[in-house]
């Protein structure tokens, strides 16, 4: 799964857990208490998988992140030896006229 598809799941998390909110909130105008709780439970639950969707997703960003630095640390050193061998060569044809 990645980042956008984690995030996108726990923004669906997050807007359940609002609707569960808001079913509890209304069970219990209606004086139906148990079934509240057992609405604010649910939408806790919610909260908690979608807190767990964001953590995998900052750990997936993470990753990515050590990734391309690596990549780019490599691309700069490769960068770094082309230009070394560039100014050897210039040297040496300097050298030899």
């Amino acid at each position: 799964m990645g980042s956008s598809d984690s995030i996108s799941a726990a923004a669906d998390l997050e807007a359940g857990a609002a609707d569960h909110v808001e079913a509890a909130s209304s069970e219990k105008d209606r004086g139906s208490s148990p079934f509240s709780v057992g609405l604010l439970l649910e939408a806790t639950q919610k909260e908690r998988e979608s807190l767990e969707a964001i953590e995998q997703s900052i750990e997936i960003l993470r990753l990515s992140l050590a990734h391309r630095r690596r990549a780019i640390d490599q691309q700069e050193e490769i960068l770094r030896d082309l230009s070394d061998s560039l100014i050897q060569e210039r040297s040496h044809r300097n050298a030899t006229r």
